[in-house]
């Protein structure tokens, strides 16, 4: 006896407009919006054509400690005009890199600028990203903390550490000795020598 085989039905029935349920521009703008860089887009007179929160939020910090060139961070557009000039003296040079340091907050943000062409006729813009690198720092620790299993203070002292502080700092911002602090230290680097030594082992096995 035969046994006919009915085909099969995937249930994916549903319209495609529910599925994208958000034109292009929307997805776009929220994308952008959500970045996690903070992104400017300047006229090459200094006009803000476009932010995103986080770029205004950084200006604003950025704005605590020193000038502006009307609503611009003057350190931000400093590295606009560099640009705007080495496109005249380096043209090959696509972007330009600068850095900043916030004393108060102990923020470390990298600047780059390069040319944004809409379309060929328009006169390009200029394309600002704001990399805040301590935000990157405290990511990179929090991971180390997960890999490398360390305790909660182990894990507060090697935050600080990571995104600058020195052993006294840390020491005054956790109300304790600096003794303490390389104490801490020191486990924090034992721990991560034996996970990088059973991390080599681990990996030794898998090539044998």
């Amino acid at each position: 006896m035969t046994v006919k085989r009915s085909p099969l039905k995937h249930n994916l029935s549903l319209p495609l407009t529910s599925v994208v349920s958000s034109s292009t521009d929307d997805i776009e703008a929220a994308i952008l919006d959500n970045w996690i860089d903070g992104i400017l887009v300047l006229t090459q007179d200094g006009q803000c054509v476009h932010s995103n929160s986080l770029a205004r939020r950084i200006c604003d910090r950025i704005a605590k400690e020193y000038p502006c060139v009307g609503a611009i961070p003057e350190e931000i557009w400093r590295v606009c005009q560099i640009l705007i000039k080495s496109c005249r003296d380096f043209p090959g040079r696509p972007v330009v890199e600068s850095e900043l340091e916030l004393r108060q907050s102990y923020e470390h943000f990298r600047i780059r600028a390069r040319w944004l062409r809409v379309n060929n006729n328009a006169e390009p813009k200029i394309l600002i990203v704001l990399e805040n690198q301590t935000h990157s720092k405290q990511n990179l620790a929090i991971t180390e903390v997960i890999k490398y299993d360390l305790s909660p203070r182990e894990a507060d002292v090697w935050e600080l550490y990571r995104i600058g502080y020195t052993y006294q700092e840390i020491a005054a911002k956790l109300h304790i000795a600096v003794n303490t602090v390389k104490k801490h230290m020191k486990n924090t680097y034992a721990k991560q020598q034996l996970g990088g030594m059973v991390e080599a082992s681990y990996t030794e096995k898998l090539a044998s």
